[in-house]
């Protein structure tokens, strides 16, 4: 009787490469489980797209958000707090400064290259 061992192949070949609706529905099924893995281990304190995109900024980029949102008061402090324990009013100016800035950053092509 021949080992097993024998049986299985030395390499294991590469699979093939996914069609573009397959890549699509999998980045799709895959956020859709990040997502919910988020919100189960964090016991819904990271539910929403918005604090969650809050909490992976680093530090420094809330920091000038606020800033340049013209928010005043211990901004270091501040940039620590999840987004939903930031007041309403501060929230809405942050994200008109972060729609101004994403709008302003998308003409960026050669300083952002890595050449």
């Amino acid at each position: 009787m021949p080992d097993l061992c024998d049986l299985l192949p030395a390499v294991v070949p590469e699979p093939p490469p996914l069609s573009p609706v397959a890549a699509e529905h999998y980045a799709r099924l895959f956020g859709e489980l990040r997502d919910e893995f988020v919100q189960r281990t964090s016991q819904g304190r990271m539910s929403d797209a918005e604090s969650r995109e809050w909490a992976r900024l680093e530090h420094a980029h809330r920091v000038v958000l606020m800033l340049l949102a013209g928010l005043d008061g211990e901004l270091s402090e501040l940039a620590n707090r999840a987004w939903r324990e930031l007041p309403e009013p501060e929230r809405v100016a942050i994200k008109q400064e972060a729609r101004t800035a994403r709008a302003g950053f998308s003409r960026l092509f050669a300083m952002t290259g890595r050449w």
